[in-house]
């Protein structure tokens, strides 16, 4: 019986430590996938939650996205905040729904488990600074600093472009 209990034990450790650098070559593919996404410029983070300043965590409709291609940003994002310089009436207000280009686009990694991306934008409306923090696991959160409104924070995961088609 003692003999059965061992070579069991052994065999699921076996089992374990194959399984388990299973997990780290698939672990490090993805980590090289989403590394190129970044350096390409060429990407979407779907968005599934949002965290406006002053409010709870709220969870938005499917197809919410910031997309990041050829060199400009198109976010189609929920605002919830006050703005202390807002247009109003016919100035065409935006908020977190234009395309416009990229200004200072840097990409630093803090950790090996993740990539911080950082990138100013000027849509005419409102001038927006952009922290991306990108987990390895697809992961990500969107701080956005607008110059005459609250701050926001948006949660989803990044993917390549192929998923908007």
């Amino acid at each position: 019986m003692r003999r059965i209990i061992l070579l069991s034990t052994a065999l699921l450790m076996v089992l374990l430590t194959a399984c388990g650098t299973g997990n780290k070559v698939i672990d490090e593919q993805r980590a090289e996938a989403i590394k190129s996404l970044i350096e390409s410029r060429q990407f979407v983070v779907m968005v599934g939650s949002m965290r406006p300043l002053s409010a709870p965590t709220t969870p938005v409709s499917q197809g919410h996205k910031m997309i990041i291609r050829d060199g400009m940003v198109t976010c189609y994002m929920p605002y919830v905040g006050s703005g202390q310089n807002v247009g109003y009436g016919a100035s065409g207000y935006k908020a977190m729904n234009f395309s416009s280009a990229l200004l200072d686009y840097k990409v630093e990694y803090p950790k090996a488990d993740r990539a911080r991306i950082t990138f100013r934008v000027d849509n005419g409306d409102d001038n927006y600074r952009f922290h991306v923090e990108v987990f390895m696991n697809g992961k990500t959160t969107i701080d956005v600093d607008p110059r005459g409104r609250d701050a926001i924070s948006y949660s989803g995961m990044i993917h390549s472009l192929d998923i908007l088609q």
